[in-house]
């Protein structure tokens, strides 16, 4: 692939307004082709679309996430090399999940509705059928990544939080997150202990792995409704950190901050659940921009004799950590 042609493809990967603008006639449309509708499934969760984590892009099966570390390199001036041995590699391999839309409608239940309007039982959908169609499967597929990327469970594989969609420890322990310095959450969140729970996650990340104080956007993950608890409790406290009044009015919520640290609002992740990390430790892979991408809408009605149509995508995806020791996994799921 020439390299202006890929830069074009990246460009509109990026961009998070997509323009459904094909023709229904049971065309293929695969690699870049496809990039429109399977880009608006894959950009779309809130995790994704906000940039919570980093996104990796153009893989085909697997990525492996090089990194380097060094502590201490100085060492006393001589005339011979004396290295200090300091300065160390890994690497983290993250594996894609090939993943499949399959989905079904019958013209006949969209010709008495507004959708139907230019439709006859002889020619063809109206062309603005596919983009309606092909944005709603897009849009609900997203949701379900959102959950799938942090739970994990069939069909997508390992999430950051689980690798079997179950909140356990043994879910845990397979994660992308395993590795995360583990604090134990006695009992299940709320709002009378939320700022005690948050507390914890911090000194953690004080005490074991301080180095995460100083990454960009380095902060706080967590669901809405564990959200919802902090707002409570600092509005029951009297805050106002420029966001919260006493009476417990959110003047911005979407900027909540704790001892200056964001707070990432995931809709994806587990209930009774905290992480302290930054984006560039959370990569989510896809193959988007390969030739391997593909949507279809595949006039079924032409062929066997139904009044059906198919929509189809084909994509794949991924997560892993970058380090996998940098974050703190707060939880219920830890034993004491």
């Amino acid at each position: 692939m020439k390299k202006e042609n890929k830069n074009q493809i990246m460009k509109l990967a990026n961009n998070k307004r997509y323009e459904f603008d094909i023709t229904v006639n049971g065309d293929t449309y695969a690699g870049v082709h496809s990039l429109p509708y399977v880009t608006a499934a894959l950009r779309s969760p809130d995790t994704v679309a906000k940039g919570y984590v980093r996104t990796l892009d153009g893989l085909n099966k697997s990525a492996v996430i090089n990194n380097i570390a060094s502590s201490n390199p100085i060492v006393s001036a001589a005339c011979s090399f004396s290295s200090g041995n300091d300065t160390s590699t890994s690497e983290q391999v993250l594996t894609l999940t090939d993943l499949k839309v399959n989905e079904e409608i019958c013209r006949g239940t969209i010709f008495p509705t507004w959708m139907g309007q230019g439709m006859d039982r002889n020619g063809n959908l109206p062309q603005n059928f596919g983009d309606f169609l092909l944005g709603v499967i897009a849009s609900k597929a997203a949701a379900q990544l959102e959950i799938g990327i942090w739970q994990g469970a069939s069909p997508f594989g390992t999430g950051f939080l689980s690798d079997d969609g179950t909140q356990d420890e043994t879910g845990a322990d397979a994660s992308a997150c395993k590795d995360f310095t583990e604090v134990d959450f006695a009992d299940a969140l709320a709002a009378s202990d939320i700022l005690t729970d948050m507390a914890s996650v911090y000194n953690a990340v004080a005490s074991d792995v301080s180095g995460l104080l100083t990454k960009p956007g380095a902060g706080f993950y967590m669901n809405n409704k564990t959200y919802g608890f902090y707002i409570q409790a600092l509005a029951a406290a009297g805050s106002n950190q420029g966001q919260v009044s006493g009476a417990g009015f959110n003047l911005n919520g979407d900027n909540m901050t704790y001892f200056g640290f964001p707070i990432y609002r995931c809709p994806g992740m587990f209930n009774d659940t905290i992480l302290f990390t930054y984006p560039e430790n959370l990569v989510f892979g896809t193959n988007l921009a390969t030739d391997w991408t593909e949507a279809r809408l595949i006039p079924t009605y032409e062929y066997d004799g139904s009044d059906n149509v198919r929509a189809v995508m084909n994509f794949a995806v991924g997560v892993q950590t970058a380090v996998a020791t940098d974050g703190v996994y707060g939880s219920t799921v830890w034993d004491s």
